[in-house]
């Protein structure tokens, strides 16, 4: 596709940071965002660790973490990292200590880094009263000083650097009684002890505010950014989507958070958490990096402003709030408070008898007079029927606003001509042809969809512009956002769509989103790339002959999953599982397979599957089951956070969740 001159946008900007090494990795000042994994393997197997150590250093990653439980695993560091040398690798190594601050004490004098949860320290929560004064809440701060400091004296002498990683759902008692289990708990809770390190002269500080549910982690974050500021300090901060889950999802709910964050510049170190082997993760962290690092190649649009101003600011106060994101007024049913809408776009030469009756969508029509080169279908409400776009004849819609087609229109076209008889009206333009006389008129057209096309390297920022000139003209219509790819890899489509989109939804910034593949991969040959160069020449066919083939099928997919990631739109099941870990007593990416097959059909539902106890209950507070590994072989079933059934047989539990989700009105027949 040729580009709009100056229409790249060069708006990646980190944020500034100190440097702070774990070994002789130097994490945040000007170093590249570090990407790190964490070992599925027990931490006391010395040689299965040190195996699936090398393997992720072969994958890319230049971190490497461990769960360590208890003192005989802290000692066990040492051997894991000689076998190690004895390999010629010198990867930093992070262990990961929970509700033992005297395990953290252990290991740290063995590795480079080490992450400790402030939930751990002082009161634990069966002895934390239910009101806290002020005289006992700084007196369980004084305590959890005084622990903390003997873990910061042990790194100053070892050269070893601190994470301060709080996840919601485990906060301390003492902070969950004055700011709920919150966004702000997690971020005041960080401060707490970004402070203990100020006041020790201790710097060699990470901090991480991680969530499975991604605004939370959003608004986390950038709360954490907010109150560092504000007291002069510049920590890197270390991102994550915890339980993010596997597949395509993982993928994208991992994505929607971190990315957020990222192209805020806000992020120096990243894990993608999937239920997969942690191989897996690295290439996922990695292709996101590169999509926002080629915004630094782009050209500057002639636009004065501060793209990270606009982060955030859009959305009113924060992600997810209900008063926050922009305000459109509906036009039929785009807009206004309805679900965004996801386009899907068909492109291919198959010929009509090509498709057996399994791929076509119910149709009774006669398929064999039909042409289905270049269709386009536009998804909306409950319906996968309730819109189509057509070439020359512009949108097809369902009764629900009345008769189609409806016209898609370029700038010229659309300044051109008045469109006043049609009842709506879609204006697809680049940010770049957004000029006063073509605002002045959409304006006042309450009939007008804009389709915003993105012809940038950097869609973040320039959507973002997009939508920040059309609130300054008082053009409320709705916007569906639309780019064009020409990817060959599956996955690698999947990651640069929801780096591309997922932080715009998140912001509430959209009414719609379509996304197109035309890379050869998918089933559109070479020949057919470009077609659509044209805004007005797409080919007609009758809306109720669609064939569901690989192009349709992947951008719907991953578009209806940037939608969910975001919390804008629920279509599916929402899983919430957990990357396995040395903590992990059962195969966790068998278990998440299992239950996804037997409850994926349960729309809405959110069920979180969960190696352990440590995270588990805590992470999966959002959640609306839980079927979390209680020891080996043995599950604990959960509604919401309370404890139903405790350690059922593996082989049983399924079954066993099954009939906890009917006994509570929430089954339905798949």
């Amino acid at each position: 596709m040729d580009k709009a001159k100056g229409s790249d946008i060069k708006g990646y900007k980190r944020r500034f940071t100190r440097e702070v090494m774990a070994g002789k990795l130097g994490i945040g000042g000007h170093n590249p965002v570090r990407v790190q994994s964490m070992t599925s393997t027990p931490t006391l197997d010395t040689q299965a660790t040190v195996n699936q150590i090398l393997r992720l250093c072969a994958a890319g990653a230049e971190l490497v973490r461990m769960t360590v439980q208890n003192v005989r695993e802290a000692e066990n560091l040492a051997n894991i990292k000689t076998g190690l040398l004895n390999q010629k690798c010198v990867i930093p190594l992070v262990a990961d200590v929970h509700f033992n601050p005297a395990i953290a004490e252990v290991a740290a004098s063995v590795v480079e880094k080490v992450r400790i949860n402030p939930g751990n320290y002082g009161a634990s929560p069966r002895k934390a009263p239910v009101d806290l004064s002020d005289e006992a809440y700084y007196q369980e701060l004084a305590k959890a000083k005084t622990s903390f400091a003997r873990l910061i004296s042990i790194c100053r002498t070892h050269g070893t650097a601190l994470r301060i990683g709080v996840n919601h759902g485990s906060l301390s008692p003492r902070i969950i009684n004055r700011f709920g289990n919150t966004p702000e708990g997690m971020a005041l809770s960080a401060m707490e002890f970004l402070r203990f390190c100020r006041d020790e002269d201790f710097h060699n500080v990470v901090v991480s505010l991680k969530s499975s549910n991604t605004l939370v982690m959003v608004m986390a974050n950038r709360l954490m950014v907010k109150y560092m500021e504000n007291e002069d300090m510049t920590y890197p901060l270390h991102l994550g989507v915890t339980e993010a889950g596997e597949g395509e999802d993982g993928r994208v709910r991992s994505i929607a958070g971190i990315g957020t964050l990222l192209w805020e510049g806000t992020g120096d170190t990243v894990r993608v958490s999937l239920t997969e082997d942690p191989e897996r993760e690295v290439p996922v962290a990695r292709k996101m990096l590169a999509c926002i690092k080629k915004c630094q190649a782009g050209t500057e649009l002639n636009e004065p402003a501060d793209l990270n101003m606009l982060t955030g600011s859009l959305a009113g106060n924060q992600p997810g709030d209900a008063s926050g994101g922009r305000i459109s007024f509906p036009a039929g049913n785009i807009g206004g408070d309805r679900v965004p809408v996801v386009i899907a776009d068909i492109t291919g030469d198959s010929p009509a008898g090509s498709f057996s009756e399994g791929d076509l969508s119910g149709s009774k029509t006669d398929r064999s007079e039909k042409n289905f080169h270049h269709v386009t279908k536009l998804i909306s409400g409950d319906s996968p029927a309730d819109y189509y776009f057509e070439e020359g004849s512009g949108l097809y819609a369902s009764d629900k606003t009345g008769p189609g087609p409806f016209p898609i229109v370029s700038a010229a076209k659309y300044l051109q001509d008045p469109y006043s008889e049609s009842p709506l009206l879609f204006l697809q333009v680049s940010f770049g042809e957004l000029t006063d006389k073509l605002l002045a008129k959409a304006g006042g057209d309450k009939n007008l969809v804009f389709i915003a096309l993105s012809q940038s390297v950097c869609p973040v920022p320039e959507m973002k512009l997009f939508i920040k000139k059309l609130d300054e003209k008082g053009c409320n219509n709705p916007v569906i956002f639309k780019k064009e790819y020409f990817i060959n890899d599956r996955d690698d489509f999947q990651i640069e769509a929801a780096t591309d989109f997922a932080p715009l939804f998140l912001d509430r910034l959209g009414d719609g989103l379509w996304i197109v593949n035309r890379g050869p991969g998918v089933g559109v040959s070479h020949e057919n790339v470009g077609s659509h160069q044209d805004n007005e020449s797409l080919e007609s066919i009758a809306p109720d002959t669609i064939a569901l083939t690989d192009s349709y099928r992947i951008p719907v997919s991953t578009a209806f999953s940037i939608l969910q990631s975001a919390r804008v739109r629920t279509t599916k099941t929402e899983f919430i599982s957990c990357p396995s870990c040395g903590r992990t007593r059962f195969n966790i990416q068998k278990a998440t397979a299992a239950v996804k097959q037997r409850t994926s059909h349960l729309k809405g539902l959110k069920i979180a599957v969960m190696g352990c106890i440590v995270n588990g209950p805590g992470e999966m507070a959002d959640a609306d089951y839980g079927y979390v590994g209680s020891g080996k072989g043995r599950v604990s079933l959960y509604k919401k956070q309370s404890v139903v059934k405790r350690n059922l047989p593996e082989e049983n539990a399924i079954e066993e969740l099954i009939g906890l989700i009917k006994d509570n009105g929430d089954w339905q027949e798949g």
